[in-house]
């Protein structure tokens, strides 16, 4: 064991993900009804509100559950891990605004982040993630829910 293993983390080092405690649900809506869904298992994340707000999530692609059931086997597993990454955070009181990537696409997220106790905030925000360029005419906008709790 060294020394440094004993030593508090200081107070602004951010927070990491719980991922028993961790939705992010992207579905493809029809008149705002969503007619399919899907799940993501998060295995890792970081979130920093400190001076130079941050979030990084990685997300689990073949762990995806999806509704309808048979979805699952329509999903192409190009990469095993989809990471977001956050290049803008805007932290105004409770009021949160993201802009980040999910792979080499922008996705533009507005929430809240709300305080569970001293240990413990959730982030939940929601945004719409645009179709790819050059997609055919049957390719629609992507909603995504997240609801992300971190600890310190």
């Amino acid at each position: 064991m060294s020394d440094t293993e004993l030593l508090p983390a200081p107070a602004g080092t951010g927070r990491t993900l719980r991922p028993d405690r961790c939705v992010v649900e992207p579905s493809l809506r029809f008149l705002r009804f969503p007619l399919a869904r899907a799940r993501f298992t998060a295995t890792a994340g970081y979130l920093d509100v400190s001076e130079d707000p941050a979030l990084f999530v990685e997300l689990d692609v073949p762990s995806v559950r999806t509704y309808p059931w048979p979805l699952k086997y329509l999903i192409r597993h190009d990469a095993r891990v989809l990471t977001f990454t956050s290049g803008e955070f805007v932290v105004e009181g409770r009021r949160v605004r993201i802009d980040g990537w999910i792979g080499d696409r922008p996705l533009v997220l507005s929430g809240e982040l709300r305080p569970v106790d001293e240990e413990g905030i959730v982030l939940w925000a929601k945004g719409i993630l645009p179709r790819p360029r050059r997609a055919p005419w049957y390719v629609r906008r992507v909603h995504v829910e997240i609801a992300i709790e971190f600890v310190r």
